[in-house]
């Protein structure tokens, strides 16, 4: 969906008029008008005007533009006994992980399940160090 019609969707969706979302996105309702009419993607909003638009829709620039995205739950995760015994271990080996670390990996799941065993913690933190370095100049 193109995102003149996102916005414009969104916008009635919320029961906003166009004078309402002007208002609150600090834009003018000629130029919300015109962004909504947009349908051969000529308007080139600024991502100033993007984020005011999503803002005032609660919403993200990524939904507005129905750019692909994944919500992540912002909650305590629950640190299984095995993370635990990798965790000890990588202390031993002078290299404990960080709080974030810790958090992160305890947040992983694939297909609904998380490594079983410290040693599969260790290959999944590897993968992870590995392909999020950053690469040498």
């Amino acid at each position: 969906m193109a995102s003149a019609a996102r916005i414009r969707k969104l916008r009635e969706e919320k029961g906003f008029s166009l004078d309402d979302l002007a208002t609150m996105a600090g834009i003018s309702k000629t130029y919300l008008w015109e962004l909504e009419k947009d349908t051969t993607g000529s308007k080139k909003p600024s991502a100033d005007v993007l984020m005011r638009i999503a803002a005032a829709l609660s919403t993200t620039i990524a939904d507005l533009l129905s750019l692909p995205s994944v919500k992540i739950q912002q909650q305590r995760v629950e640190i299984p006994p095995s993370l635990l015994q990798f965790q000890e271990r990588m202390k031993r080996q002078g290299a404990p992980l960080s709080a974030n670390d810790l958090q992160d990996l305890a947040g992983m799941k694939f297909r609904g399940g998380q490594p079983q065993t410290a040693d599969e913690w260790n290959a999944l933190y590897l993968i992870l160090a590995n392909s999020s370095r950053k690469p040498k100049p």
